[in-house]
């Protein structure tokens, strides 16, 4: 079946690229299949089977601190070593493998770049092995359950997981002047704060200022988690930390925050995702994502509306991207040019690939974005010219054919390029993958295609 220029925008601007049996239903209804999709999530839907069964976050944050506190008095450095190798670098292979096998076979492929998004700008980088053990879990704790709720509520729980506190070091940070500084030689961090200003709320552009992010440190020292046998926590979960806690009332954006405890915190995140700077932030970072790196601004400004008429509820955001026209134009200024991962996602899900645990690491890698390896809590860049090298798309040519040497000789090499290009493959190369030589040189041609690079 021969997709329509909607059609192929619905499969792969908003989703991951087509899978051959999700054609008919693209089809028949592109927009109310994105939608189908968000209503069977929202009423419920559980997450695609390879995440089901993935461990949660603390598993391997309690097991790296009770295993520290065993050894109290012992060579920390051999504790860290040894979970590192027996623990953590294998859990992170299993949840990059879990992960790309979610998203090649999910059949809401919407809700999985919508989860993409939010990954992307709520970053978790592994520089250390624990956190490329828990990357995953992040996603699926903090992320999955609010992806149509409040982006209030999705920027509280990023603040409180264990594996955004070690990122960005929160969980060290000690108030200057609190019971603790006073007995021991600790220190106050501004990383986290800084990043929740600059990149998950309100963006330079709001005007924020070195103050501010003074203040929101102080006001987030003692979030943190159990790491000795003392603290009155459980090793490697959050908790709030009283006598960590800077004591006072700072000033955040021009408003006072005198709240007791971890209400200072809940209470200026909860300021920092209702301010319209946020609403402003949020809805370019949409735009540029599902619609051109330059979006046009009417669509922004639709999308800042929709935040900040619904309070930030991400349904109502969900929804009023699907209905913008900015986002169904089928022009060169609205391309999206795939990531390595997309790309390597839309051919696995146009060919029925199954990549195992280590090549997907692998080729990730080669192609410039491993799993959970964004180069800083900035994320993954989301304009062209970031992915636009030859040699970077002369390895994706490279792969082509190196992805289509095994496969099963009753694929249809005319079927699947209506089913991934539909009426957007160009006249070049319809005569390219239908005149190869062999079915494996026409697939490869097929992924190696300009129309296959572009969303």
């Amino acid at each position: 079946m021969l997709l329509s220029r909607a059609a192929v925008i619905a499969a792969n601007r908003f989703g991951l690229g087509a899978r051959p049996a999700e054609v008919p239903a693209i089809a028949a209804d592109p927009r109310g299949w994105l939608r189908a999709q968000i209503a069977d999530a929202v009423s419920g839907a559980v997450p695609p089977a390879p995440l089901r069964a993935m461990p949660f976050a603390t598993d391997h944050t309690e097991a790296l601190f009770r295993a520290r506190i065993a050894a109290e008095g012992g060579d920390l450095d051999v504790v860290n070593e040894t979970m590192a190798r027996e623990r953590f670098r294998p859990a992170a292979l299993a949840e990059a493998a879990a992960l790309f096998r979610a998203q090649v076979a999910t059949e809401a492929p919407f809700v999985e770049r919508w989860a993409m998004f939010w990954a992307n700008h709520f970053t978790v980088g592994a520089r250390l092995p624990i956190l490329g053990a828990t990357a995953g879990g992040f996603e699926r704790e903090a992320l999955r359950p609010h992806l149509f709720g409040r982006f209030g509520d999705m920027l509280l729980a990023t603040a409180r997981h264990p594996a955004m506190l070690i990122y960005l070091d929160n969980a060290n940070s000690v108030g200057m002047s609190s019971p603790v500084a006073a007995r021991f030689p600790v220190g106050m961090t501004e990383n986290h704060a800084r990043e929740i200003l600059e990149l998950h709320t309100v963006g330079r552009e709001s005007g924020y200022t070195q103050d501010d992010v003074v203040a929101l440190a102080r006001i987030l020292t003692g979030w943190t988690f159990g790491r000795t046998a003392i603290d009155g926590c459980k090793p490697g979960h959050f908790c709030f930390i009283a006598q960590r806690h800077e004591p006072g009332t700072p000033t955040l954006l021009g408003r006072i925050f005198g709240q007791p405890d971890a209400a200072q915190g809940e209470a200026a995140l909860a300021m920092l995702a209702a301010h319209p700077a946020t609403a402003r932030r949020l809805a370019l970072k949409l735009a540029r994502h599902f619609i051109a790196d330059d979006p046009p601004e009417d669509a922004v400004a639709t999308l800042e509306r929709a935040y900040l008429d619904s309070g930030g509820d991400l349904l109502r955001l969900a929804e009023t991207l699907i209905a913008l026209p900015e986002a169904w134009r089928d022009d060169p200024a609205s391309r999206k040019l795939r990531t390595p991962r997309e790309w390597l996602i839309a051919a696995a899900r146009l060919l029925d690939l199954d990549v195992q645990p280590g090549p997907v690491w692998r080729i990730l890698q080669a192609l410039g974005q491993a799993p959970f390896g964004a180069p800083s809590p900035a994320g993954w860049p989301d304009r062209a010219e970031a992915w636009l090298a030859s040699d970077a798309l002369r390895q994706r040519l490279d792969l082509a054919y190196a992805l289509t040497r095994r496969l099963p000789p009753q694929l249809s090499p005319a079927g699947l390029l209506d089913a991934a290009l539909g009426e957007t493959a160009g006249p070049a190369t319809r005569r390219a993958v239908l005149g190869a030589e062999s079915a494996a040189d026409a697939f490869a041609m097929l992924l190696a295609s300009p129309e296959f690079q572009w969303r």
